[in-house]
């Protein structure tokens, strides 16, 4: 590049006299332009490249659902009390889970348990995500006196690896079919829950 030495009080306009891109052998960034939320980061030891900061770390979008869901079982096998759905938008977003159990939970015995879990099903697969790289102990309910005890909150970071749309649900059972467990509901009436699942730009 030629340097004009100038005399007097002449003077260069860069922001009308500089065009193309600086490389970054010569301390620039070799682009040429960016976008808004965009910033910048090393490829290599030589080179460099825009990358969209966008969303990193922020809440996306928020899907809610709550009421007096009810539901009673003596299966051994899981049954939906309560599912609300999302479409991340994008597959390196994480999801996270959020329930809020019902102040109040029947069992008929205080011999064998009641299990609650959190599954996430989307194109066809169904997991249960609880068991799978979390702590298995949450929702798992036996008495030890009375017939009735509260919930306890369950809260899952989850990774879905997708942009398709995903039901989270609330799932419960009996380990055996001589308990009865009623999910939401004491002596008189029923009690409030809520699942709430929130895409986390990662």
């Amino acid at each position: 590049m030629a340097l004009t030495r100038l005399g007097g009080n002449q003077s260069i306009n860069l922001a009308t006299n500089t065009t193309g891109t600086l490389g970054v052998a010569n301390g620039g960034t070799g682009l040429a332009s960016g976008t808004s939320g965009q910033f910048l980061k090393f490829t290599g030891t030589t080179t460099v490249a825009s990358s969209a900061l966008g969303d990193v770390g922020k809440v996306l979008q928020v899907v809610s659902t709550s009421g007096a869901n009810v539901t009673s079982t003596s299966s051994t096998s899981f049954s939906t009390n309560m599912t609300v759905s999302i479409t991340p938008s994008a597959a390196t977003s994480k999801v996270l889970v959020l329930h809020a159990p019902p102040s109040a939970i029947y069992l008929s015995n205080n011999t064998n348990y009641g299990h609650t879990a959190v599954f996430r099903e989307t194109g066809g697969s169904d997991t249960n995500i609880t068991t799978s790289g979390h702590n298995s102990t949450w929702g798992v309910y036996r008495l030890s006196t009375g017939t009735y005890m509260s919930g306890s909150a369950i809260e899952i970071l989850d990774s879905p690896n997708t942009t398709a749309s995903i039901d989270y649900k609330i799932r419960v059972k009996v380990d055996n079919a001589s308990l009865t467990m009623t999910y939401g509901h004491d002596a008189s009436q029923a009690s409030m829950s809520s699942l709430t699942v929130m895409e986390i730009g990662a």
